[in-house]
């Protein structure tokens, strides 16, 4: 049977099961590589990318540029989400990606188009800093190397 991308093969299979099963989350390529060799059912790097940018240009899987020489990040997205209508935090010290669905930053968003005329792409933008449970565990350290 064929798809819109084209044939249906294992891998794809595969590759979309996972990628439903871990809904909310986001992969790197070499992640789901390691994932899959680590179930004893390798997929090769060219396989994976081809069919992660297909599921993109299908609307299936979100792609996530964290920024300059970094790897890009992969969600599965549901037909009815708008994950690309979110803005998204990625804290420095663990990796962690964080949705950010809130009022001001569509307002801040808004105010560019109106009275800049700019829009901005929030698929592609990324906050960096630190998680609430990294920044707490290093003011945890900090106090500890005070009293040391």
């Amino acid at each position: 049977m064929e798809t819109k991308a084209g044939y249906r093969t294992k891998a794809r299979e595969q590759l979309l099961t996972y990628m439903k099963s871990s809904h909310g989350e986001h992969h790197t390529a070499a992640e789901i590589r390691e994932h899959f060799e680590a179930e004893g059912a390798p997929i090769g790097m060219a396989t994976i990318y081809r069919q992660l940018e297909r599921f993109v240009d299908e609307g299936t899987i979100q792609k996530y540029t964290l920024g300059p020489g970094e790897s890009a990040c992969y969600a599965y997205i549901e037909k009815t989400e708008q994950c690309v209508s979110h803005f998204h935090c990625r804290c420095e010290d663990c990796g962690r990606l964080i949705h950010l669905d809130c009022e001001e930053l569509r307002e801040i968003r808004t105010h560019l188009v109106r009275h800049h005329g700019f829009e901005w792409n929030v698929g592609k933008t990324v906050f960096y800093g630190l998680c609430d449970q990294c920044r707490k565990s290093r003011m945890i350290r900090a106090m500890e190397e005070k009293t040391e």
